[in-house]
C-alpha cells in the first residue's frame, strides 16, 4: 500500500470516527428548529458519512489495482469484447436494411437459390469495382451454388446514375439480358467527354450499350 492510499484511508477512518461522534454526542442534543436544526441534524452526519464512505473506497479500490493491475487489462478486453458485440448487433441491422429491396428491385445473378450469396456494391465508373466483377464471374462460372445480389452504389454521381437506372431497369427484360448488359457496362467507357450536358452523353453511351446487348433501348 503506497503512502497516498494509506492517507485516504486513514481520512476514511477518522470521517467514520466523527460521523458516530457526531450523531451520538451533537446530533441527538441539540432541540434547535429551523434552518440551524436541519444542519445539524441532517446534512452535517450525511456530509461525513459521504466522505467516510468515498475516502475509504477510493483507498481501497485504488489499492486493489495497484496490487493487481491485470484488472485494467481485464476491464479494457471485456470493453472490446462488449463493443465487437455492438458491432454485430447493428451490421446484423445493417444486412436487414441493406436485403429490404432483394425482391424487387436488386438484381441477381448466379443462381437464384444458391446458398451462398454476395452482395455486389458497386459503381460502373470505378476501376476497383470493373476488376470485382471479373473475379464475380470467374466465381459464378467455378461455382454453380452461388447467388450475386447487385447493388448499384453510384458515388461519382451525375455520370454513374443514369447507368445505375439503366441496370435495374434491364432486369424487366429478362436476367440473361440483364447480366449481359451488366457486364457491357463495366467494360464500357461511360465518362463523359466534357463537363457540358453530362447526363445526355451518359445516356447517349449507356443506350449504345444496351443496343449492343440486345435490350429493346425503348422500352428501357
Amino acid at each position: 500500500m503506497n503512502t497516498l492510499s494509506i492517507i485516504m484511508l486513514i481520512l476514511g477512518l477518522l470521517f467514520t470516527i466523527a460521523f458516530v461522534i457526531y450523531t451520538k454526542k451533537i446530533g441527538t442534543k441539540t432541540n434547535a428548529k429551523g434552518v440551524k436544526s436541519i444542519l445539524t441534524t441532517i446534512v452535517a452526519p450525511i456530509a461525513l458519512l459521504f466522505l467516510a464512505v468515498y475516502t475509504t473506497a477510493f483507498s481501497v479500490v485504488r489499492c486493489a489495482i495497484l496490487n493487481n493491475p491485470e484488472v485494467l487489462v481485464d476491464a479494457s478486453k471485456k470493453l472490446q469484447e462488449n463493443e465487437r458485440e455492438r458491432q454485430a448487433e447493428a451490421s446484423k441491422e445493417a444486412v436487414k436494411n441493406i436485403t429490404a429491396d432483394d425482391a424487387t428491385t436488386a438484381p441477381i445473378v448466379g443462381n437464384a437459390d444458391g446458398k451462398v450469396v454476395i452482395y455486389e456494391f458497386f459503381d460502373y465508373n470505378c476501376g476497383y469495382c470493373k476488376h470485382g466483377n471479373n473475379v464475380l464471374n470467374e466465381v459464378l462460372n467455378a461455382q454453380k451454388d452461388v447467388k450475386v445480389v447487385l447493388k448499384n452504389f453510384p458515388i461519382f454521381g451525375e455520370m454513374s446514375i443514369t447507368p445505375a437506372k439503366a441496370s435495374i431497369a434491364a432486369k424487366e427484360q429478362g436476367i440473361e439480358k440483364m447480366k449481359a448488359f451488366h457486364n457491357a457496362l463495366f467494360k464500357a467507357n461511360l465518362r463523359p467527354t466534357s463537363d457540358k450536358d453530362v447526363e445526355k452523353q451518359v445516356e447517349k453511351a449507356v443506350f449504345e450499350v444496351a443496343k449492343k446487348a440486345g435490350l429493346d433501348v425503348a422500352k428501357l
